[in-house]
Order: C-alpha cells, then sequence, then structure tokens
C-alpha cells in the first residue's frame, strides 16, 4: 500500500513539472526508440536472410569459372569448367545433383514494341530439381530440347510483367539478343535471389541452344549447382570439388584457383558479418543516448533534491524513513525512464513503419522488442536514481527544515 502511495505520489510530482519531466525523458525516448528500430530491422534482415538461404538451398554449393574474391555469378564470358569436370563432380560420394549452366547477365530482349534486360541462363532438364523450381504453368525445358538445340524459353515472372503485362505469353515469340525464342513455360515466383537481386528476371533456355547458338561458348561451362545429400557434409565435399578442379585444371601448389566455390554456410557467414558490424555500430549509439538521458535524469534530480530538502524535512519531521524517502525518488525515476520507454517504443514503431514505406527495408516488431524496452528502461531509471536518492535519503531533518 506504501509503495503504491509512493509511486502515486511520484508521478503527481512529475505532472507539477511537465517541461522537466519532459526533458528528463528525451533521452530515454530517444534511445529506447533507436534500440526499438535496430532490433525490429535486425530481426526483419535475419528473416530476409533467411529466405535467401531457403532460395539459395542448404544443401547446394555453385561452382563459378574464375578465380578472384567471392562477387556475382560467372558468365560465358569466363566460362572454363570442362565436361571432364561435370563428371568427375558428379562421380564424387554425397552429391546427389549436378547441374551445369551458361550464364549471361543484362541481356536484350524484345517483344513487339517492349524492350527490357534480363539474365539468360542455359540450363539442362535438372536445373528445375537442382533450384527445386519449376514452372507455374506450361512447361519447362526438356531433353529433347537440348538435343535438338530447339530454340524455346521458360520466362520469370517480372519479365512476363515487364513484356506482357496480364496477357498469357506461352505461345508467344521473343527476341533474345538477335535470336527468336519461342515461350514454352512461366517460372515458378522466387522474390530475391541468392545475391539479393531478383530471382525472377530471368530466362531459361536450352543448354545446348545457348553454348551453340546464343552465347557462341561450346566448349566450357560458366557454372554448376551441385546438391549434396547430407548439408552436414557441405564442408567436405567442397573441399572435395576444390581438389578435383585443381587436379583437372593442372594447377601448382603455389598457384591461385581459377574457380570459386559458394555454399549457403558462406553467405550466411558474409551477409551477417556485415550485418552484425553494423548492428553493434547502431546499437553502440542507441546505448550511449540511453547513458546520456540516465546522465541527465540524475542531474535534474540532483537538482530537485535540493529544491525539494523542505518538502524532505518535512516528511522526516511526521516520520518518514530514509528508506521511504530512497524509495521515493527511486520510483520517480523509473516512472521517468518507463514512460519514457514506452514512449520511445511507440516512436519507434512508427519509425519502423515509415522506413519501411521510403526504403521497403523488411522489419519484424516483436514482443522480445518491447521486453528489451522496458528492460533498458528498467536499468537505467534504477542505476541513475541511486545517487540523487541517497542524497535525499541522508538530508538531516533539522538541517533541512532550517
Amino acid at each position: 500500500m506504501k509503495t503504491f502511495r509512493l509511486t502515486t505520489n511520484a508521478f503527481k510530482g512529475l505532472g507539477k513539472n511537465k517541461m522537466r519531466s519532459f526533458l528528463m525523458m528525451l533521452g530515454i525516448i530517444i534511445g529506447i526508440a533507436m534500440l526499438s528500430v535496430i532490433l525490429s530491422i535486425t530481426q526483419g534482415a535475419n528473416k530476409k536472410i533467411m529466405v535467401r538461404i531457403n532460395n539459395f538451398g542448404p544443401n547446394a554449393i555453385m561452382v563459378h569459372s574464375g578465380g578472384g574474391k567471392m562477387r556475382g555469378p560467372s558468365s560465358v564470358s569466363e566460362a572454363n569448367l570442362t565436361q571432364q569436370d561435370l563428371h568427375d563432380i558428379s562421380s564424387l560420394e554425397g552429391v546427389k545433383i549436378v547441374a551445369p549452366f551458361q550464364l549471361e547477365p543484362g541481356m536484350p530482349i524484345k517483344y513487339q514494341d517492349q524492350f527490357t534486360t534480363t539474365t539468360v541462363v542455359g540450363a539442362m532438364p535438372n536445373w528445375a530439381e537442382a533450384w527445386r523450381r519449376g514452372v507455374s504453368r506450361g512447361e519447362f525445358i526438356q531433353t529433347d530440347d537440348v538435343e535438338l538445340l530447339r530454340k524455346v524459353c521458360v520466362i520469370g515472372e517480372t519479365v512476363k510483367k515487364e513484356l506482357f503485362a496480364n496477357s498469357n505469353p506461352i505461345g508467344k515469340e521473343l527476341l533474345i539478343g538477335k535470336v527468336k525464342f519461342k515461350i514454352q513455360g512461366i517460372l515458378q515466383k522466387r522474390g530475391a535471389g541468392p545475391g539479393g537481386g531478383d530471382f525472377d528476371n530471368l530466362i531459361v533456355i536450352p543448354f545446348s541452344t545457348a553454348s551453340r547458338r546464343l552465347m557462341n561458348q561450346p566448349k566450357y561451362i560458366a557454372m554448376m549447382r551441385v546438391i549434396v545429400d547430407d548439408p552436414s557434409h557441405l564442408k567436405s565435399i567442397s573441399q572435395q570439388i576444390s581438389r578435383t578442379l585443381r587436379s583437372n585444371h593442372h594447377l601448382a601448389s603455389d598457384e591461385e584457383d581459377d574457380f570459386r566455390l559458394r555454399s549457403s554456410t558462406q553467405i550466411v557467414k558474409m551477409i551477417k558479418g556485415v550485418s552484425n558490424t553494423l548492428h553493434i555500430f547502431l546499437l553502440l549509439i542507441a546505448g550511449i543516448s540511453l547513458v546520456v538521458g540516465g546522465i541527465v535524469i540524475m542531474n535534474i534530480m540532483l537538482i530537485s533534491v535540493s529544491e525539494r530538502k523542505k518538502e524532505i524535512g518535512i516528511r522526516k519531521a511526521v516520520g518518514a524513513r530514509s528508506k521511504d524517502i530512497l524509495l521515493q525518488f527511486v520510483l520517480e525515476s523509473l516512472a521517468i525512464t518507463l514512460t519514457g520507454g514506452i514512449l520511445g517504443f511507440i516512436v519507434g514503431i512508427f519509425g519502423v513503419k515509415i522506413m519501411e514505406m521510403i526504403s521497403s527495408t523488411p522489419a519484424v516488431i516483436s514482443w522480445e522488442t518491447l521486453a528489451l524496452a522496458f528492460g533498458f528502461s528498467f536499468i537505467v531509471g534504477i542505476v541513475f536514481s541511486v545517487q540523487p536518492a541517497r542524497k535525499a535519503a541522508r538530508l538531516d531533518p533539522v538541517e533541512a527544515l532550517r
């Protein structure tokens, strides 16, 4: 009952000095708002990472032509993987599927008076199984299409939208470069690709047609997608693939690889490395804001103790104990920080919604964010109220009344 009465008095005291109370809350509001935004965006980013990993495949290894550091997909201009490489990788224990494909980004495509650019993939029929992605309508590339070098294609949803709007494109012909292709299917919608790009902005054509009729690369393969039986064997199979390719390409021990391997674990490590660095930096800024807000509260409360000596002296004179005075000032500090925390969380939600509208940045507002906001507010309220509360509790009633 006494605690409830002290809490009520604490809020009444804050109401008497509204501007001072708001200034004390301001640092907490800013800190908690930043913390809420950061945590929501981080959770949204982690969710997006999981979507990318799922799109990439947890049991997949991408084999790229060309050495050097990790970068985007390899085009036919740097293709150096051979049919022998394909055969040897397919023979490795634990390898389930090896899907070779040619790739050329930014190719011009045209339908009537509509024009755009897209990524063209020359694929074998097992590309669909390797990517766990078939067609939503029509049919995918067939074995006969590859063997007969047919000029047929399967288009992604983005290509369909840009060239055909709401009409049905199946059976119609479009130009890829200067070669005419007949559309026989529409790929299932996928969204963001492993590298973050639009995985629906592509056209798939038969591997042989791409190699011989469109991209002029009949000898080498640009990329391969390897699917393993067990995701826990990704690392060991990657090492076997690396050894196989180095042997096939006759690379000396001191020579760098002329190929690149990428798996879902590497993508997670790369993306989370950047994300975590930014996350830590932003959390430090939010933490500094909370500390500054706490220091402001402590300083203003110390001033308040000096101004309220008469009140403290009267309360002690009529029987209030030192711990009652201590508890009152702690409760006043908590009332400031918890109210600031609630307001900061609300401001943070609005900030998250605005960021989502402006930049389409995904965010997840969860109860953990609210709990953390309350936790930080409580800690700041307790820590930075100790000194003013102790000073008030130690005042001599006779000296305070004088």
